[in-house]
């Protein structure tokens, strides 16, 4: 892991003397431990990790298992795509849904370090894998991870390993690998989709570039075939989520949004980085080594990930929106396979200074993330404070007009509303339950501004007179903006004030108070927490 400046030889330090007696099975093994170890001993600290979206699926389970309280919603069933941790909960949920949700993204940490390993050994060599594994950490405890997209952040350590085995299949076709690779196909798809597509276009390309069509035909004939499974099966969750069920349109579901150029350029480390926090950001340093010592290799030939390939996975990450159809982090979700790819292109060994300064990030950012997960469960445990304050079975609004406190790269409390719904059976007007490819839908769709996404970002983006003005893209005197506002309050309120008993409200700005209808008072505050129940 470490070495020699060029033109210079040194004695093997007595580390790489015990790695070098390591078989390779035995050094990928302490590698992945190693990984495990660093981005999972924080989920001993809290009861529920402060991933992003994690309440929400917490509360969509909770709601699969009482289909009595919440005849509101249609569960659609375990045999779809994206769809591993509704199977998770459901077979384990029954003994504590914060234990099973905790014990889940434990697994996959634990297939994110081992994975990792297993590819770059396959395509980079012994060698290779020991450079990389300095440069692995932010691919195990992910951005992905830190946004709660768990059933994506599995899928994705899987296409690592069906990688590995589809390179062996192209090597050497056999029927035994071929079911094999059939199988861990259709575990991605059930997983999450995104990844296998990825597969099938990497594949694809490897395909049609070889030098001769004999060559090509003779790939696409060991290489194909095993992946249609899970094609058709995607083929079916794009219908699935594309084909907007009756009623289900909301505002995002026919936007495309696109990141700026600064955003594209920021994106590749982000979207990478497990970071919760502005102290986490160390992951920087790994992000701007990988990209220069990559650079040098750029040319070096690797299956599946040839310079075209790495090309066209850069041009496809700027070109496809970040968000369509309600999919948000749609070309983020690439940038982790460009990851891997640069990981293929390392030196066999790195500059002692650089060895040693990864090494010295990774135990920071473990540490660092350990310290953030204590302090967003701080800001967890005031969000809930006024759980005893809401009745059982009261239909309650989360109106958050900030949806973080004290993270910086994810808003970790955007779905905190989840432990009211688990705790009190309140209602879930922020559960994902607008398209047909998630666990759950409404059986009746309420208003379109009563519905995510609308509603989860309504009170922060209306908050002020200026912010309103700026939703609707329309910039007139302050006096006309504020008339706007009351009016978009209005027509809101309108719809909720008959079917909310109670009001959350988090971190209300004072001059949005008169937004509040004078039918509901307020029961309980504490810090930015505020809870307002209807008079009657």
């Amino acid at each position: 892991m470490i070495g020699a400046e060029p033109g210079r030889s040194f004695p093997s330090s007595q580390l790489e003397q015990r790695l070098a007696a390591l078989s390779d099975a035995r050094l990928t093994w302490l590698i992945a431990l190693v990984l495990f170890a660093l981005s999972a001993w924080p989920l001993l600290l809290v009861d529920l990790p402060p991933l992003q979206d994690l309440p929400n699926h917490v509360a969509t389970a909770h709601i699969i298992a009482h289909p009595d309280l919440y005849p509101q919603y249609t569960f659609n069933g375990l045999f779809k795509s994206n769809a591993l941790l509704t199977l998770w909960f459901t077979v384990l949920g029954g003994h504590g849904l914060f234990g099973a949700a905790r014990a889940f993204v434990a697994l996959v940490l634990a297939v994110n370090a081992i994975a990792l390993p297993v590819f770059v050994l396959h395509f980079a060599g012994r060698r290779g894998l020991v450079t990389a594994a300095l440069f692995l950490w932010p691919l195990v405890h992910s951005f992905s991870i830190v946004m709660g997209f768990l059933n994506f952040a599995f899928a994705f350590a899987l296409s690592l390993i069906l990688l590995a085995v589809l390179d062996g299949q192209r090597e050497r076709p056999t029927v035994g690998r071929g079911v094999g690779v059939a199988a861990i196909g259709c575990l991605i798809w059930y997983a999450h989709p995104f990844p296998l597509m990825v597969i099938g276009a990497l594949v694809a390309l490897h395909a049609v570039t070889r030098a001769s069509w004999r060559d090509r035909i003779a790939a696409a004939v060991a290489l194909f075939p095993p992946l249609v499974p899970a094609a058709l099966l995607s083929l079916l969750a794009a219908r699935q989520h594309l084909v907007k069920a009756e009623r289900a349109t909301t505002m995002a579901a026919g936007t495309f949004a696109y990141l700026n150029p600064w955003e594209i350029a920021a994106h590749l480390w982000t979207d990478v980085s497990g970071a919760l926090t502005r102290w986490g950001a160390v992951t920087i340093v790994p992000a701007l080594l990988l990209l220069g010592f990559a650079w040098k290799q750029r040319r070096a030939a690797r299956p599946f990930f040839s310079p075209l390939a790495m090309a066209l996975l850069a041009i496809a990450y700027v070109a496809l929106p970040e968000m369509m159809s309600n999919w948000h982090y749609l070309n983020c979700r690439l940038v982790p396979f460009l990851w891997a790819g640069l990981l293929l292109r390392l030196p066999d060994r790195l500059p002692r200074p650089a060895a040693i300064g990864l090494a010295a990030c990774a135990l920071g950012f473990s540490a660092v993330t350990g310290v953030d997960y204590v302090r967003l469960d701080r800001d967890r445990a005031a969000f809930t404070a006024g759980i005893e304050a809401v009745p059982a079975r009261a239909t309650l609004l989360p109106l958050l007009f900030k949806r973080s406190k004290t993270s910086d790269f994810n808003a970790s409390l955007t779905h905190a509303w989840g432990y009211y719904t688990v705790a009190r059976d309140t209602s879930a007007p922020l559960v994902f339950g607008v398209e047909r490819s998630y666990p759950i839908t409404y059986r009746e769709f309420p208003p379109r501004s009563l519905i995510p996404p609308a509603l989860d970002r309504f009170a922060d983006s209306a908050s002020t007179p200026a912010k309103v003005c700026k939703l609707l893209r329309q910039f007139p005197s302050d006096a006309a903006c504020a008339v706007m506002w009351r009016e978009l309050w209005s027509s809101f309120w309108s719809e909720a004030e008959p079917r909310f008993s109670h009001v959350l409200t988090w971190a209300m700005p004072e001059e949005a108070r008169p937004i509040i209808p004078p039918r509901y008072r307020r029961v309980f505050a504490a810090g930015d927490l505020e809870i307002y129940a209807r008079a009657d």
